[in-house]
């Protein structure tokens, strides 16, 4: 039987699957091209959980998508709109564009940070 935190993980896949794009669960070799996304580290916190009773648990995901940097910005934006909007309501979303060049050439990288609440 899968954790809560795992049926997390897989939904975030599957949720993003619309976008077309390959999602990881850690950053592939520099030999793969954007796109891509990487659903990466999960941070939890059990202290809203009573002594007793079910565990309620706010998991906080950092999901990162890299683009081409060849792509324009309106492209990246259009790009984060869409995969915040298949994420769906969490408790808190946060996002970012950068441009970066910690995978070897210069991108576009997005960073969603996202809180669900899972009892």
């Amino acid at each position: 039987m899968d954790s809560p935190t795992t049926k997390l993980l897989k939904s975030l896949k599957e949720r993003l699957g619309p976008l077309g794009f390959p999602v990881h669960f850690k950053l592939p070799s520099a030999s793969v091209a954007e796109p891509f996304a990487v659903v990466g580290a999960i941070t939890s916190d059990t202290s809203k959980t009573a002594q007793t009773g079910l565990i309620i648990e706010d998991s906080t995901v950092q999901i990162d998508i890299y683009l081409s940097g060849s792509k324009s910005r309106v492209y990246a934006e259009n790009v984060k709109s869409q995969a915040i909007r298949l994420l769906g309501r969490s408790t808190r979303t946060t996002s970012s564009i950068l441009m970066d060049n910690s995978i070897g050439r210069e991108v576009y990288h997005i960073v969603i940070r996202m809180t669900e609440t899972i009892l």
